[in-house]
């Protein structure tokens, strides 16, 4: 299966989860502490959210085979992160699930991030062989979905 219809189908089961996350809820906590919770998670959504736009508007218009971009991106959130876009849904995810204190949504969520780590997996197969050692060096200098720790 090529990358871009495993992407096609994780991001569909990601927009399925939300009015999951949002209907079944089942907060274990009320009061002030539910409150904070509550809008951290719309703060961690919204700015999720934002950063994924910026990071598909580096994408060229037609973007499902690495042959579709002109050069790596190894620019912006590509400095620090193989998967900026991918790390950007792991956190709405997230967020979706506190904003609306839906504890099946957080088990939801969670339950995606192998579906996320398959489709980067797969992806990075794609991308070694289309770039090659380019891409290999690229790999060992960034982490999948989050920025590593410097080496010392």
């Amino acid at each position: 299966m090529e990358s871009w219809l495993l992407r096609r189908a994780v991001f569909l089961l990601f927009i399925a989860l939300v009015p999951f996350s949002c209907a079944i809820r089942y907060p274990l906590v009320v009061g002030r502490t539910a409150d904070i919770i509550s809008w951290s998670g719309f703060f961690m959504f919204t700015v999720s959210l934002a950063f994924a736009f910026y990071v598909h508007s580096l994408f060229p218009r037609s973007h499902k085979r690495p042959g579709d971009f002109k050069n790596l991106l190894t620019d912006g959130p590509y400095r620090h992160v193989r998967h900026p876009f991918y790390a950007a849904f792991i956190v709405m995810g997230f967020g979706i699930a506190l904003w609306c204190l839906s504890v099946p949504g957080l088990i939801a969520y969670a339950l995606m991030l192998p579906l996320w780590e398959k489709v980067a997996e797969i992806e990075e197969r794609e991308l070694l062989e289309y770039w090659g050692d380019l891409y290999h060096e690229f790999m060992r200098t960034r982490g999948r979905f989050f920025p590593r720790r410097a080496s010392r």
